[in-house]
């Protein structure tokens, strides 16, 4: 069993009421796992998804998994609280996070990791008090559901400055970098990679899948690359060569962001390896 993530890079959703899919899901190459009481459950089937999933994590403590349950603002919210009971539910995944008492009705249950969902106008614009609130571990951007709460038409681009303030909230907060929304066309792998890519360059430190095929391709997106690394290796030695005297590499000169940029990259390739095992 692999151990809970802390700095995920992929996220999986999986619905809750298909549990025959939870232990594949906890076996594909993903860093965490969200069973899904909300999107992925029909309004009439949440009860029932509920109730298996319950017996499942009863069943199953050695499998440590994220919930997202549902809204605070939905029927369904204060029933999904009971979840919390399970010692192996690691995190929940809050959606329509749109203040600091969303998180708190959450907490004032058990003390564990918040990921916050945020997917509508008054999140967005509450973005920086939710990411400074206590045990919210990161924000999530809920494209999709923001797109169609603007009323905007377009893609990633119209998203842009969206996107920019949840990057910078995160960064203000201390908190660990955003998770960016999901591409719904899970077939096409051009796509998947340029969205990934695209969220990377942004400060995004992950991106939530909605099926196995995508993982692997986010995951290698959100890795440093094995000429990176070889980057990161020159820089370290050049600087422990030049005993604190000024030196270049390449022509340009090494100060300390480009040491603390090449540390970053040895630091996230360990804790990589470390996830896998």
């Amino acid at each position: 069993m692999k151990p809970f993530a802390q700095h995920a890079r992929s996220y999986l959703f999986v619905p809750a009421n298909r549990t025959e899919r939870f232990e594949k899901a906890l076996n594909t190459a993903a860093d965490a796992v969200i069973i899904d009481l909300e999107d992925a459950v029909p309004a009439d089937l949440k009860h029932a998804a509920r109730e298996s999933l319950s017996l499942w994590l009863q069943a199953h403590p050695e499998y440590q998994v994220m919930i997202r349950i549902n809204a605070r603002q939905s029927k369904w919210f204060q029933d999904d609280q009971n979840l919390l009971q399970f010692a192996n539910v690691m995190a929940i995944v809050l959606p329509k996070t749109e203040s600091a008492a969303d998180i708190q009705a959450v907490t004032a249950i058990r003390a564990l990791d918040i990921y916050a969902l945020i997917e509508t106008p008054r999140g967005l614009a509450q973005v920086r008090e939710i990411a400074a609130t206590a045990s919210v571990k990161a924000l999530m951007f809920g494209s999709i559901d923001f797109q169609l709460e603007m009323d905007m038409q377009g893609g990633y681009h119209e998203l842009l400055a969206f996107r920019n303030e949840i990057v910078l909230a995160s960064k203000l907060a201390g908190i660990q970098a955003p998770i960016d929304g999901v591409t719904v066309d899970f077939k096409d792998e051009a796509l998947i990679e340029l969205e990934t890519h695209q969220a990377k360059n942004l400060g995004f430190g992950g991106k939530l899948c909605i099926h196995p095929n995508q993982v692997a391709l986010v995951n290698q997106t959100f890795s440093p690359t094995a000429e990176e690394l070889e980057w990161a290796h020159r820089v370290l030695h050049a600087e422990a060569q030049a005993a604190g005297q000024a030196v270049s590499l390449d022509g340009k000169m090494i100060d300390l962001p480009v040491i603390l940029k090449a540390k970053k990259l040895l630091q996230q390739a360990a804790l990589n390896v470390k996830q896998a095992q």
